[in-house]
C-alpha cells in the first residue's frame, strides 16, 4: 500500500471510529495490520466486520476477543509505517504507549493483546 493509501484509510478510520466511539490500535508494516478494538461489543464487531469484508484485507485473523473493565489505548486512532521506515522516536512512542496502558492489563487477554502489540513494533522496520 502507497503512503497516500494508507493515509485514505487512516482518514476515514478516525472518522468511523469517533462515529462509532471505537478506540484502540491499528499498526501497519511491511503489507501487515495489527489491530485492537475496544468499545461497546456491537460496535467494535460491526468494525471487525467491516475489515473482514473489505477486498483490500486477506488472511484476517482474531487472536483475543475478551471483555475489559477499561481501554487500553483510549486515545489512539492508528498509526502506520511510511514508505521509508518508521523513525526510532516513533519506534519509541509507540512502546511508551504501550508501556502506558492501563495496569487493568493485568488480565491474561490483556496481557496478550500487548504482547502481541510489542512484538509487532519491534518487528517493524
Amino acid at each position: 500500500m502507497s503512503d497516500d493509501e494508507l493515509m485514505s484509510i487512516l482518514r476515514q478510520s478516525r472518522e468511523n471510529n469517533l462515529r462509532d466511539q471505537v478506540t484502540g490500535l491499528l499498526l501497519y508494516s511491511g503489507g501487515n495490520f495489527i489491530q485492537l478494538l475496544e468499545g461497546d461489543t456491537e460496535a467494535v464487531g460491526k468494525v471487525y466486520a467491516r475489515i473482514e469484508h473489505d477486498p483490500r484485507h486477506h488472511g484476517c485473523l482474531q487472536m483475543v476477543d475478551a471483555p475489559a473493565s477499561e481501554r487500553l489505548f483510549p486515545q489512539w486512532a492508528m498509526g502506520f509505517r511510511p514508505e521509508d521506515g518508521l523513525p526510532e522516536h516513533q519506534k519509541k512512542e509507540v512502546a511508551t504507549l504501550v508501556a502506558a496502558a492501563p495496569k487493568s492489563a493485568s488480565t491474561s487477554d490483556g496481557r496478550r493483546a500487548l504482547r502481541l502489540i510489542e512484538s509487532f513494533v519491534q518487528s517493524m522496520r
